[in-house]
């Protein structure tokens, strides 16, 4: 069985008196150390698939398993304390906190987990040193650009040293060049660390960096290769 396995995965959303089919009878494996893309265009499901992968959501029908044990079944306090300790999450949109600097951000999620500050803090000084961000160790989100903030969200999913890190569009908001960089460095500590990345886009500039490949069309899967 691989890190992550989905078998008859289907979602549904109520909207208003109608259903939303958003995933359909989604069968799935993904191996430790994969660098995947989820493919496909805007509303294909790639926010659900990624929401049910790294268990903020549960399905409507199938089975969800990490690692080899099934977490669909688990109450909303088992699948937290499941999704904490194995998961990492990168966000288009960064979600760093304004007032707090490169090494606060980071070590936010560490503190929250009980890591003691003066440990907490020596983490995120080590992972933003990864991601090439030394020497921004007291800059707030405002005074960093586009790239160097999603470099410090990088850095802050992995503090807690997770198998697998789930990023949604984590190029959306930046330039070409600064996405392929992203790209580059997420694929360079895939490399080096053995993590597990999977991330979503529908830039098909990015898919020449990938090894495996999962194109969603209206809530299926069209293509599961290796890219």
């Amino acid at each position: 069985m691989g890190l992550v396995e989905l078998v008859g995965v289907s979602k549904q959303y109520a909207l208003g008196e109608s259903q939303v089919n958003a995933l359909n009878g989604i069968d799935l494996k993904i191996n430790s150390r994969d660098f995947l893309a989820i493919w496909g265009p805007s509303g294909s499901g790639k926010s659900s698939l990624l929401n049910l992968i790294g268990m903020v959501d549960k399905p409507s029908k199938g089975e969800v398993y990490l690692a080899g044990e099934r977490v669909d079944q688990f109450d909303d306090d088992a699948l937290a304390k499941k999704r904490n300790q194995f998961v990492g999450f990168i966000f288009q949109s960064f979600n760093l906190v304004p007032v707090l600097n490169a090494v606060e951000n980071v070590m936010m999620p560490l503190q929250i987990r009980g890591t003691p500050v003066r440990e907490a803090r020596e983490i995120a000084k080590r992972h933003l040193n990864d991601v090439g961000l030394q020497d921004h160790f007291h800059k707030r989100p405002d005074q960093m650009s586009g790239g160097q903030r999603q470099r410090a969200a990088i850095a802050r999913a992995l503090a807690g040293s997770p198998s697998l890190v789930i990023a949604d569009e984590p190029t959306a908001n930046l330039d070409s060049d600064t996405s392929m960089r992203i790209i580059d460095l997420m694929r360079t500590l895939n490399q080096r660390d053995g993590v597990t990345f999977i991330f979503s886009t529908h830039d098909p500039r990015l898919l020449e960096r990938v090894d495996n490949l999962i194109h969603l069309r209206d809530g299926s899967v069209v293509v599961q290769d290796g890219a």
